[in-house]
């Protein structure tokens, strides 16, 4: 029996997958290599019972000297247990469905900004013109990062999300080093400059708090890189993915411009659809069978959301694109103890930024997006566009 508190890595066929993830076939449509998969973390009943199932903890990685690991695992989704519901309860006030509602006219300012700064250009990149600025400027304004440092910020955080898709190659990895030991300054110095302000923005909030702890504090400033992270990296895929999807299924795009009220369960399908976010890792507490499936003790798996997102037996013709589809219980915002805090900002960041951008470019075409990478996040590099 493997010792629970010396998790095994990850192996087999979990291993084969991750890999065949990271070339050139499985960066390119991670479909490819998931619908032949046969491992447990593919089928969405094993995926979806162990993601609620509080026998799992979230995966470990081995000790790491690179510091962009190191801070991996501190991010909220990595940790567990009270660590993780402090966690939680310190960002979550801004993230309620609730609150996030209140955002609306901001994301709608904003994409209408971006828009506008198109103009008249008959050619433009949808990735950097709009669907990388639009969430990277909402979550900057939530957070209420200074205007004069967020050209920064998107460079760092790019050059970390480039070290994270290229994990593989070390000069890459050098560099998301460089990039996070000037991330986290950055925000430990913005947190000891707003402590006891009154501002509603999230640092302001975090300033507040009583941090004085060393390990509370680097858990707040290692998850404020985070959120800015999966705050837009995440989004911004999701946009410029269903706008491609919806320029190649034109019925579809003609039946939200008659009717916008259906742009809601359309984000629903895209998520399902695209699954920005890949794979997840779960780690068994204790011996444990799952749907016929067995974890020993200690045991680390791969959870696919992208795999479980397009099982047959849970959404039919999987790999068809219907805004029509019941999408319900779908995972691309994982599930559970760790179902992710933004899911109501990327919702609403996609729908008003989708139906803005189509409203405004009403005859909007794209051409063939060039994919970054899919493991863990689908990062979409570029995707050429026409008004």
């Amino acid at each position: 029996m493997t010792d629970p508190e010396q998790p095994s890595p990850i192996v087999g066929a979990d291993a084969e997958i991750l890999t065949a993830l990271f070339s050139p076939a499985g960066r390119d449509d991670p479909q490819a290599v998931l619908r032949t998969a046969s491992v447990p973390g593919c089928r969405y009943a094993v995926v979806n019972a162990v993601l609620h199932d509080r026998r799992f903890a979230p995966p470990t990685l081995p000790s790491s000297p690179d510091l962009m690991f190191q801070t991996l695992m501190r991010w909220m989704l990595r940790v567990d247990g009270d660590r993780h519901r402090r966690l939680r309860a310190r960002f979550g006030g801004l993230f309620t469905a609730r609150r996030v509602e209140g955002f609306r006219a901001m994301v709608s300012g904003r994409a209408n900004e971006l828009i506008d700064a198109i103009g008249d250009d008959a050619s433009f990149d949808l990735v950097e013109a709009f669907a990388k600025p639009l969430p990277f400027l909402v979550i900057c304004d939530v957070m209420g990062v200074p205007d004069d440092q967020r050209d920064w910020l998107r460079r760092e955080t790019a050059t970390l999300g480039r070290a994270f898709a290229n994990q593989r190659d070390h000069a890459f990895v050098e560099q998301g080093n460089a990039a996070v030991r000037a991330l986290l300054d950055f925000f430990s110095a913005l947190l000891d400059e707003r402590a006891g302000g009154t501002g509603d923005d999230l640092l302001s909030v975090l300033g507040a708090e009583d941090l004085t702890a060393d390990e509370d504090r680097a858990d707040v400033v290692t998850n404020c890189v985070f959120f800015v992270v999966a705050g837009h990296e995440t989004t911004s895929t999701l946009i410029a993915a269903g706008a491609d999807l919806l320029c190649h299924h034109p019925a579809q795009r003609a039946v939200l411009a008659a009717d916008p009220s259906r742009w809601p369960t359309a984000v629903e399908e895209m998520l399902r659809y695209v699954s920005p976010t890949t794979f997840t890792g779960a780690r068994a507490r204790v011996d444990v069978e799952v749907e016929g499936e067995r974890f020993e003790a200690g045991s680390q798996r791969l959870m696919f959301y992208a795999a479980a997102n397009h099982d047959p037996g849970v959404f039919p013709d999987p790999d068809r694109f219907d805004i029509a589809r019941s999408t319900k219980g779908h995972v691309a915002f994982s599930a559970g103890a760790h179902y992710c805090l933004g899911a109501p900002l990327a919702r609403v960041e996609t729908e008003i930024g989708l139906s803005t951008l189509f409203r405004r470019i009403p005859a909007l075409a794209t051409g063939q997006p060039v994919w970054r990478g899919s493991a863990p996040l689908r990062q979409i590099e570029s995707l050429p566009s026409q008004r």
